[in-house]
């Protein structure tokens, strides 16, 4: 009597992490991503912004915050959602007068946030960023915003 064959078991589909993306990334290049991010609010700050460097620091906000560990979450999720809102209450009011300016108690709140996005940089494996852009990407393509936990 002949045996079935036997079936293989489905293994991993996507291929394993490389040595460069389980480490954090260079300090060059999160050097490279943190002056821009700074520079463009520098450049909101004295109403030299544009929609490219709001888009970029909205992005960096949503990435940000998808990277908090969950014990964080709690104690950081207001600060995200007054700097998503600061930057959206931006985007409609350039809309309407063009205007590319974030008032400094706005700026605050983000630079916190950029700050705390330097340090996630320096210190967190390069898959969970990039993991982070992707699924921000996916939730974008799709028409709309992450969802950020309201003010506490």
């Amino acid at each position: 009597m002949a045996s079935k064959p036997k079936r293989r078991k489905t293994g991993r589909t996507t291929p394993p992490l490389t040595r460069e993306m389980l480490l954090p990334m260079s300090a060059e290049l999160a050097s490279k991503v943190s002056l821009h991010n700074h520079l463009a609010l520098v450049a909101l700050r004295q109403g030299q912004g544009n929609a490219d460097l709001v888009a970029e620091l909205l992005k960096t906000v949503y990435v940000a915050y998808d990277l908090l560990d969950p014990d964080q979450l709690i104690p950081d999720a207001g600060h995200f959602a007054r700097a998503e809102a600061a930057i959206k209450t931006l985007i409609k009011h350039a809309a309407v007068t063009d205007e590319w300016r974030l008032a400094a108690e706005e700026c605050e709140g983000v630079e916190l946030i950029l700050g705390l996005y330097d340090v996630q940089l320096a210190a967190l494996p390069k898959h969970r960023i990039e993991g982070a852009k992707q699924r921000l990407m996916r939730v974008l393509e799709k028409g709309s915003f992450p969802a950020l936990s309201p003010p506490i």
